[in-house]
């Protein structure tokens, strides 16, 4: 029985002791983070494209020739201004992500095109995994004497920190006496 009064604290260590070994090398839970990112509105303006020669020359269509050889006087004026005319085009394509503005100026070839983009200002919502933080083991030596230095005392103690950061330890000295405590946090 004596012997059993003598080993049980060092047996409640090694069992407490390898029961926060266990809980220290549980791998860490994964939780995930729902984060929203703008991506900021963009405006680009190309300015006026000046084509020097055309890339492509075909040939004239002779539906339209035969048009002006066969028309009256007044058809043939009507036909040669709406040749010579300055035609301006506006196109805008728009999408859920983007808006395009096309301006285009002609007299039978191109005389100037411009295009304005914009895009969109975008939310986007982004998950990302958080590793859950594990507990932390710690092996506590301490020593120390009393406040006249006489004779040196000795104890050893572990200390747990758990997920949430609290703090536990369990410790013996060299004259048998057992400690069990907590950290507090101020």
């Amino acid at each position: 029985m004596k012997l059993l009064k003598q080993l049980l604290p060092y047996l409640a260590c090694l069992v407490l002791g390898m029961l926060l070994f266990n809980e220290c090398n549980r791998a860490p839970e994964i939780k995930t983070v729902m984060r929203t990112v703008v991506v900021p509105e963009v405006v680009t303006h190309y300015d006026t494209v000046e084509v020097e020669k055309p890339i492509n020359i075909y040939t004239v269509d002779t539906v339209f020739i035969e048009r002006f050889i066969s028309a009256d006087s007044i058809g043939k004026i009507d036909l040669y201004q709406d040749a010579v005319a300055i035609k301006e085009y506006n196109q805008v394509f728009r999408d859920s992500l983007s808006k395009i503005e096309v301006y285009s100026r002609t007299r039978g070839d191109l005389l100037e095109q411009s295009v304005n983009l914009k895009i969109f200002e975008k939310h986007l919502v982004d998950t990302l995994p958080l590793p859950k933080t594990k507990g932390n083991l710690y092996l506590v030596p301490e020593f120390g004497t009393n406040v006249n230095l006489e004779g040196l005392r000795a104890k050893a103690g572990l200390m747990y920190q758990d997920r949430n950061k609290h703090l536990y330890s369990l410790s013996i000295d060299t004259d048998g006496y057992i400690y069990i405590g907590t950290g507090i946090k101020f």
